[in-house]
C-alpha cells in the first residue's frame, strides 16, 4: 500500500487531517496489509495529546459493546487503551515513536484480523466464527434488533500486552485526565 493509498484509507490528505474519530476507526478497522513506514511517518506528524484522546474515545466506543458478564475481555481491552493512549501522549524520539506505531499495528491486526470470537445464535441453530471487530459490530446490531448470540471469547484473550512503564508524569496526567471525566459526568 502507498502513502497515498494509506491516506486515501483513512480519508485523509495530509496528517493535519487526522483529526477525527472516522480516522481512528478506519485505521483499527481495516484489515488491509500497511505499510508499518507509513503509519510511523503519519504519528511523527500528528499530535500527541489529540491523537491519544481520539484513541481513546474510540476504545471507550468499542468497549460499550463488550457483552456485560465479560469482564475479562473489558478488562484487557481497559489495558490496551492505558498502554496505547500513554505510549502516543509520552513518545518524544523516533525510537518511541517507531515502537507507538508497532503496538498500534499490533493491535490493529489482532483487532480486525488475528483474532478469533466464536458467536452461537441464542436459539443455538446457527454457530460461526468472527474476529474481535465483527463481534463488536454484532453485538452493536444486537441493540438495532438484530441476531442475539453468546459470545465466547476464549481464543481472543491471547493478546501480550507490551510492558509500558508509566512515569511518574504519565500517572498525574492520568489522574487528572479521571478526575477531569469524573468532574464532566456529574454535570
Amino acid at each position: 500500500m502507498t502513502k497515498q493509498e494509506f491516506y486515501d484509507l483513512l480519508d485523509i490528505e495530509t496528517a493535519e487531517d487526522f483529526k477525527y474519530l472516522e480516522n481512528v476507526a478506519q485505521y483499527f478497522e481495516c484489515d488491509d496489509e500497511i505499510e508499518f513506514a507509513h503509519l510511523a511517518e503519519l504519528l511523527e506528524n500528528l499530535d500527541k495529546a489529540e491523537t491519544a484522546g481520539l484513541i481513546d474515545d474510540y476504545f471507550e466506543e468499542i468497549m460499550d459493546f463488550i457483552p456485560e458478564h465479560e469482564s475479562e475481555v473489558y478488562s484487557l481491552f481497559s489495558n490496551i487503551r492505558r498502554s496505547l493512549t500513554g505510549m502516543i501522549k509520552n513518545y518524544e524520539e523516533l525510537s518511541t515513536a517507531a515502537k507507538a506505531a508497532e503496538e498500534l499495528e499490533r493491535f490493529r491486526r489482532w483487532y480486525s484480523m488475528d483474532s478469533k470470537v466464536y458467536l452461537t445464535e441464542t436459539n443455538g441453530l446457527t454457530e460461526k466464527d468472527e474476529t474481535l471487530r465483527d463481534a463488536l459490530c454484532d453485538r452493536r446490531l444486537e441493540a438495532l434488533g438484530g441476531d442475539k448470540y453468546f459470545y465466547d471469547f476464549t481464543e481472543a484473550m491471547n493478546y501480550p500486552l507490551e510492558e509500558y512503564i508509566m512515569t511518574f508524569g504519565d500517572m498525574i496526567t492520568l489522574a487528572e485526565d479521571q478526575t477531569e471525566s469524573d468532574d464532566n459526568s456529574l454535570e
